[in-house]
């Protein structure tokens, strides 16, 4: 029992520094984590001191994706934090089991960069992202945790100069070579986290986001979360425009098209050409099927009325089925040469008249 209070259950994590236990407190009749300071380091009042500074910064930060803090003892024998409980294990325990599918990593990725947006804020550096401190509830909702060497920016150095706190793993390349720890490169570590978290799975805005993040050199990477967060944004945005199709798809839902003021114009100018095609061929249309001069037409003056020309082009247009072929018109007959007049018979004569006149 540590101070009358917390009945220690069992053990849920171990490490270098401390021990965290679940915990009843019999006060308030809740399960609650308690980390404490082992007890070699309990007698090392630089470790004291860190471990007093990690009660501080997690009780001057808040968000839903930190693990809270409740109470803090650092005058007891072995001086211990108080913390939220999250029954869901660790990303890492997800990572090593092969199921860090089950992990929506755009969800990740947010509620991380959310937790890390409120560190930062608040002027802290956490130094240490990695998925053993990344916890995860019943509802699979992320928490960042472990402030044991996040360090404010006006903090009183604890470790000798240029020496490397923290893992190797997820360290930016400017720490690793002795440089100090930045918003920058907690970035870099959550890259490297959401890398792992992917596991193998194809999420093109995640792994643009953890190539930008990653970068070799800290100025090319975002530098702060928020504006890791805008990238994550717009990413999104340029992967549903390119993906999504404007038909809508089965079980999906219609997609609205916004009619701006640039398509109304384009589409009228489209109708308009589509107008001008059609008044073409209309009108090409029309004299095909008019009558020439001469022949037939000339010689019995049976030229087709107009109106029945336009009805017939109109109809072969507009109609996409066969339409019923108009009647072939019967041959022309052969022009007859015009008969020459024949020449009117003398009268005839009496009978007797012309023996008369010869004698």
């Amino acid at each position: 029992m540590l101070g009358h209070r917390y009945r220690l259950e069992r053990r849920i994590a171990s490490g270098g520094m401390a021990t965290v236990w679940l915990a009843r407190d019999e006060e308030l009749d809740r399960d609650v984590a308690v980390k404490v300071l082992s007890d070699v380091l309990g007698e090392d009042p630089s470790y004291v001191a860190r471990f007093r500074r990690e009660a501080r910064v997690a009780a001057r930060v808040s968000h839903p994706h930190l693990v809270r803090m409740f109470d803090y003892a650092g005058e007891a024998e072995r001086p211990y934090i108080v913390m939220e409980y999250i029954g869901g294990g660790t990303l890492a325990d997800r990572i090593r089991a092969g199921t860090a599918e089950e992990v929506d990593p755009e969800r990740l990725a947010r509620q991380l960069l959310g937790a890390l947006g409120a560190i930062h804020a608040a002027g802290v550096v956490h130094r240490d992202v990695k998925p053993s401190n990344v916890l995860l509830d019943s509802a699979g909702d992320a928490h960042l945790t472990d402030f044991g060497i996040a360090q404010p920016e006006d903090a009183t150095q604890l470790t000798g100069t240029g020496q490397v706190i923290g893992t190797l793993k997820y360290m930016a390349p400017e720490v690793l070579a002795g440089g100090p720890a930045t918003e920058r490169s907690d970035l870099f570590a959550l890259g490297v986290v959401l890398q792992e978290a992917l596991a193998g799975r194809e999420a093109p805005q995640i792994e643009a986001l953890i190539d930008r993040v990653t970068a070799t050199e800290p100025p090319d990477r975002p530098a702060s979360a928020t504006q890791a967060m805008n990238l994550l944004d717009t990413y999104g945005d340029r992967a549903t425009t390119a993906t999504v199709p404007i038909g809508v798809a089965a079980g999906e839902s219609p997609r609205v098209i916004e009619l701006t003021g640039r398509r109304v114009a384009a589409a009228l100018v489209a109708l308009a050409i589509i107008g001008g095609i059609v008044a073409v061929a209309l009108a090409g249309g029309g004299s095909d099927h008019t009558p020439s001069a001469g022949g037939r037409d000339q010689a019995h003056h049976h030229a087709a009325p107009p109106t029945s020309t336009a009805t017939e082009t109109s109809t072969t247009t507009t109609t996409s089925t066969a339409a019923t072929p108009a009647p072939t018109p019967p041959p022309d007959e052969k022009a007859k040469p015009p008969e020459k007049p024949k020449e009117p018979k003398p009268p005839k004569e009496p009978p007797g008249q012309a023996k008369k006149d010869e004698g």
